[in-house]
């Protein structure tokens, strides 16, 4: 293994920038928090609450839909990233020119939209298609602004969560206090820290805050 090699390894699956400097914690947090990882959080914290649903969903179907969520909502996206790096379609995992991340989103947008014909004839309870439709046009919102600008996409995932809870709380008249709280607050995190990472990323980390939350203020609106 070159040593150009061991470099690219040693960088986080994020689409935000990362550069030698940042601490091992601003790059956990980047990890823990990456946006791909949404669908999988939320639709684990959803599954918990039984008052949001009105049938009994059995804890096999449960860890089945999570499954399935995590396989087309992470796990395939991320692999393809590495595949990508493996054939030096991308210069390493933190994608930092804009048009490196076309493809990659391209890729997840795919998954996401699969992952949503494969489940919609399954008796899934509605809330959690509307989360899911929701997700991926943030997602695809995100593909159409990185054609021409590149916006952190971290924010925009979980500033679009956090809307989108907000939302559902509204609709269904079931408070999601707890869920909308630590949305947000996981939103200031991974803003500080795409700072922290670079501070020239100022711009790309408030219109990703932006766009996540009139991305999905137009899905409820006309959807």
């Amino acid at each position: 293994m070159t040593l150009s090699d061991e470099h690219e390894l040693s960088d986080p699956i994020i689409t935000g920038s990362l550069h030698p400097g940042n601490s091992k914690l601003t790059q956990f947090l980047s990890s823990l928090f990456h946006p791909l990882l949404i669908p999988t959080y939320i639709t684990s914290a959803l599954m918990l609450r039984q008052d949001l649903y009105s049938i009994v969903l059995p804890v096999e179907l449960k860890l089945w839909f999570i499954s399935v969520v995590c396989g087309f909502t992470f796990v395939i996206p991320a692999s393809s990233v590495f595949i990508l790096l493996k054939f030096r379609v991308i210069e390493s995992l933190a994608m930092e020119e804009r048009n490196e991340r076309i493809i990659p989103l391209l890729l997840a947008s795919g998954s996401y939209m699969a992952l949503l014909f494969s489940i919609k004839s399954n008796n899934i309870p509605p809330l959690f298609l509307y989360v899911l439709y929701a997700a991926t046009f943030a997602l695809l919102a995100g593909l159409l602004i990185n054609l021409v600008y590149r916006i952190s996409m971290h924010t925009l995932g979980w500033s679009a969560l956090s809307a989108i809870l907000i939302i559902v709380s509204i609709r269904i008249g079931i408070p999601l206090l707890g869920m909308i709280i630590t949305s947000l607050l996981i939103s200031g995190v991974v803003g500080f820290v795409g700072i922290k990472q670079n501070t020239r990323q100022q711009a790309r980390v408030y219109s990703g805050y932006a766009a996540g939350v009139i991305v999905i203020l137009l899905v409820s609106l006309f959807g």
